[in-house]
């Protein structure tokens, strides 16, 4: 029974990155040359995701940025690539995309640690790379817009050393096994040094102890499970909380824990995923960072029409500068909201902002393990 529901996680995670490759296939697949009339007279921009992990750039983010794009130019046209969490294919692509005559990339890197290819590319092709979410690194990038990492690092670790310091996670050290991003991203080292702006103090004070910490590769669930499982052993099971970087990160760490029936609390979601807002409503999951990806995808649509114009990045958006290890890149920071769940209320009630914010309905959410809670007997009609 305990392998069964940890191998019941990853069929649902399969099962979504199986429907995100058909839909990628419906919006054109990996083929970036297109059928060869879409080069030389017409305005064409590439929408170029990472992988299916998350899922949120293939069935969100990708059509909201086609709708934002017809809807500022309808002569515009928007042709969509996966990577397949590959950068040589993602390179590949980038150059399939150029030679059709792309006039500008969107670009989120399949692995930003290999990505300085591609915007070479670009960048002798004359071709403008916008940069999304979580972008190329160490190479010329027209613009970049982001939903704020280092304070969305922040937000999480406010949330925890609450529960920390509250007691809520019993007597001091806390024992906490951390699970960060993809080691190397621009989004995992500025959230990191978020998180740790308020965690540092704590393991200073010896109110938190680390007794595990690993990058994640790609973000992978299976590669947070592998992680935890680690730990778990390692430590014999002494762990008082996990804390991890996003929702893929977290669904790995509950299948671990839910593996070998284990009860630890699960904080640090973000980015949201169905399973994410599911184990919110079972108690599994304890916060999470809600982003708004239509926001973000309106965003780089006006970035983009502006590169394709040839004019500068949209003043009222771009705002801040990162260092990409190549340059200063003009970044549009976007906010994001942190919720959690509270003792004696339905956890509905967190879960409903991210359904006002469009991200998901109650008929999506309550699939899964979210199925037969008490919050989705009342909320999902």
């Amino acid at each position: 029974m305990k392998r069964s529901r940890g191998a019941t996680l990853r069929a649902v995670i399969a099962g979504a990155a199986s429907a995100s490759i058909l839909l990628v296939a419906a919006c054109g697949g990996n083929d970036a040359a297109g059928d060869g009339g879409s080069g030389s007279g017409s305005k064409l921009v590439y929408f170029m995701a990472p992988n299916t992990t998350p899922t949120r750039y293939i069935q969100q983010d990708g059509p909201a940025f086609e709708k934002a794009i017809k809807a500022l130019d309808p002569t515009v046209e928007v042709k969509f690539v996966n990577a397949g969490g590959d950068s040589n294919q993602q390179l590949a692509q980038a150059n399939a995309a150029i030679a059709a005559g792309a006039k500008a990339l969107v670009v989120v890197a399949a692995d930003p640690n290999t990505s300085a290819g591609l915007l070479q590319a670009a960048e002798q092709a004359k071709v403008p790379v916008i940069g999304y979410e979580n972008p190329p690194v160490k190479g010329t990038l027209y613009s970049q817009v982001i939903f704020d990492p280092e304070k969305v690092g922040a937000q999480q670790a406010t949330y925890f050393a609450e529960q920390v310091t509250s007691g809520k996670l019993g007597a001091k050290p806390v024992k906490v096994a951390r699970q960060y991003g993809n080691k190397g991203d621009v989004y995992t080292t500025q959230m990191l040094a978020g998180q740790n702006k308020i965690i540092d103090p704590l393991i200073a004070s010896g109110d938190i102890q680390v007794v595990c910490e690993d990058y994640i590769k790609d973000w992978a669930p299976d590669n947070a499970t592998k992680a935890t499982e680690q730990c778990l052993t390692k430590t014999q099971n002494g762990v008082g909380a996990f804390f991890g970087f996003y929702d893929g990160i977290t669904a790995g760490i509950i299948a671990a824990l839910k593996g070998k029936n284990i009860k630890v609390p699960v904080y640090g979601g973000q980015n949201p995923e169905l399973t994410g807002l599911q184990y919110m409503l079972t108690g599994d999951q304890q916060d999470n960072v809600l982003k708004a990806f239509k926001v973000e995808a309106e965003a780089a649509a006006k970035i983009a029409i502006a590169a394709i114009g040839g004019q500068q990045p949209p003043a009222d958006l771009v705002k801040d500068k990162i260092d990409n290890g190549a340059m200063q890149v003009p970044t549009a920071k976007l906010d994001a909201t942190l919720i959690h769940l509270e003792d004696g209320k339905d956890p509905g009630d967190a879960v409903q902002q991210a359904v006002d914010l469009g991200m998901f309905t109650w008929q999506q959410i309550c699939t899964g393990p979210a199925a037969d809670t008490e919050t989705c007997k009342t909320r999902n009609k």
